[in-house]
């Protein structure tokens, strides 16, 4: 008896766990998509700059050493940018070394070097001559809090979805209720001349600051005029987010 009883209720608890369960698959749901964005000025900006080996006027060969130490020089003393924001390319490092081996060699030596302001930018593509830089360029374009303004933005794009399921809802009389999923669509940074690397966050590109220089005679323009400059970038953060709720 006691055996046909226990049965009897695993059978009852079985049988009311499969109504359960049909009843939130069919659960009524809208799938809806928000979208956020933001603007920040940049307060990082990323320059890679290449010195090469030269003969100057007075036919002295200027070494990559001796080009190193000016740049770090002037870098340190002079745009007041700390050493440990000055970093040798691995593989420009590696390259050098065997080079070496060959006294008649022409060493080329690659840095990438971060500013916190445009007129650093400015201060160091001013020189370039002087201190044997054959190539330099902004490379990336980012903010020192960037991982909390992602954050954000992300938090007020399923709030933007929050609120357009409930006024979808509210036009037939019903309102969202608990999100069932919420799916990352898509995350994307871009720099508001819209040069910017397709697929990959935290990479700002822009063109070679010889291109700015060259839509700015004399004085580079440091006070955000209107024209293609470094210093009025913006970065734009958009980001999508696919949810679904309830229908209470």
């Amino acid at each position: 008896m006691m055996k046909k009883l226990a049965l009897l209720l695993t059978a009852i608890f079985a049988l009311a766990f499969t109504i359960k369960a049909q009843d939130t698959k069919n659960e009524h749901t809208i799938k809806v998509i928000g979208t956020a964005e933001m603007e920040i000025v940049p307060d990082e900006i990323y320059m890679s700059v290449t010195l090469r080996e030269y003969t100057n006027k007075e036919k002295k060969k200027m070494t990559i050493e001796e080009l190193e130490k000016n740049l770090v020089n002037y870098i340190e003393k002079v745009t007041t940018t700390d050493k440990k924001d000055i970093k040798m390319d691995n593989m420009s490092a590696y390259v050098l070394s065997m080079k070496r081996k060959n006294k008649d060699e022409v060493i080329t030596k690659s840095y990438d070097v971060k500013f916190k302001k445009s007129q650093q930018v400015y201060m160091l593509y001013s020189v370039m001559d002087s201190l044997g830089i054959s190539k330099a360029n902004v490379s990336k374009y980012s903010h020192s809090k960037m991982d909390e303004y992602k954050k954000q933005i992300k938090i007020d794009a399923i709030k933007v979805a929050k609120e357009k399921a409930n006024y979808l809802l509210e036009a037939i009389g019903e309102k969202a209720g608990k999100a069932v999923s919420v799916t990352e669509f898509t995350g994307f940074v871009t720099v508001n001349d819209g040069v910017y690397d397709n697929g990959r966050e935290n990479n700002y590109y822009s063109n070679s600051i010889s291109q700015y220089a060259a839509s700015t005679p004399g004085v580079m323009n440091l006070g955000g005029e209107a024209g293609n400059t470094i210093g009025d970038k913006t970065i734009k953060l958009n980001y999508t987010i696919n949810a679904e709720f309830a229908i209470q």
